[in-house]
């Protein structure tokens, strides 16, 4: 099983805010709005899909962190009981 460590979770939430802000910006400021890739979606539209899945992520990561106790520590296989 995966080892997530609440460090790890917590950055990937400051990552998915900013890239949030990032994708929020540019679709209110309607930054290159003709600009669309294979799925018509604006630059802004495409950073704010990229965030939600990001999203996904970083609440997988705190659901991983929780279960494992979110310790840094390295624990070896005799310190479980």
């Amino acid at each position: 099983m995966f080892r997530v460590s609440y460090p790890v979770a917590i950055f990937f939430g400051i990552v998915t805010v900013l890239v949030a802000a990032d994708g929020l910006f540019m679709t209110l400021t309607k930054y290159h709005p003709d600009d669309v890739n294979g799925f018509s979606l604006s630059d802004g539209g495409t950073i704010l899909l990229s965030a939600g899945i990001m999203a996904v992520v970083t609440i997988i990561a705190f659901v991983l962190a929780a279960r494992t106790g979110g310790s840094t520590s390295a624990k070896g296989p005799e310190a479980k009981a």
